[in-house]
C-alpha cells in the first residue's frame, strides 16, 4: 500500500459566519458606547485572542465594518471607530513624537546648534521603532527646525524670530 504523501495538518476551522458575528458584536459595542468615535480598536492579535479565532477571521470582521464605514483604517496605526474625538491622540506615533519635539524646540529647550536626543534614546523613551523616530525627525527637518547630520544626529537650526 502506498503511503499518502498529502497529510492533513490539524487546524481549527471556525464555523461559517463567525466573522459576521464578531463584526456584529463590535458594532454593538460601538452603538452601546463601549467604543467611542476616534478610539483605536485593539490589535488584530488581541481581538483574535479575545474571540478565540484566527487573525484572518478578525480581518474579515474588520473588513465588513470598514466597508460599512463604521471603522476606519489608519495606516501605520491600526483601526479606529469612525468619527472624530477631540481628545484623541494624533493619528500616528511619529506625528505625536514630532509634535512633542517641536514644542520643546519652540519653547527653547534646545538652542541652535545643539543636538536632539539620539534615535536610541527616543526609541527607549517612546517605545517605538527606529523608523518611527526617523519619520518624526523628517517632519521636523521638512519644517526647517532641524537638520540630520550623519554621525552627529539631529541638529537644531536657527529659527527666525517669531517662530
Amino acid at each position: 500500500m502506498r503511503k499518502n504523501l498529502w497529510t492533513r495538518r490539524s487546524c481549527i476551522v471556525t464555523p461559517r459566519g463567525t466573522s459576521r458575528k464578531i463584526s456584529d458584536e463590535i458594532r454593538r459595542q460601538i452603538r452601546g458606547g463601549d467604543l467611542q468615535p476616534g478610539q483605536h480598536l485593539p490589535s488584530e492579535l488581541q481581538l483574535a485572542e479575545k474571540y478565540g479565532v484566527s487573525r484572518g477571521t478578525i480581518r474579515s470582521a474588520l473588513s465588513i465594518l470598514s466597508a460599512e464605514g463604521v471603522v476606519q483604517v489608519v495606516p501605520g496605526v491600526g483601526r479606529k471607530v469612525a468619527g472624530e474625538n477631540p481628545d484623541a491622540e494624533p493619528i500616528a506615533a511619529y506625528a505625536r513624537i514630532a509634535r512633542e519635539l517641536e514644542g520643546r524646540l519652540l519653547a527653547g529647550e534646545f538652542s541652535a546648534g545643539s543636538v536632539l536626543p539620539s534615535e536610541a534614546q527616543l526609541r527607549a523613551q517612546y517605545g517605538v521603532s527606529r523608523n518611527t523616530i526617523r519619520r518624526a525627525y523628517n517632519v521636523l527637518r521638512e519644517s526647517h527646525l532641524i537638520r540630520v547630520d550623519h554621525g552627529v544626529g539631529a541638529v537644531v537650526l536657527d529659527r527666525p524670530e517669531g517662530r
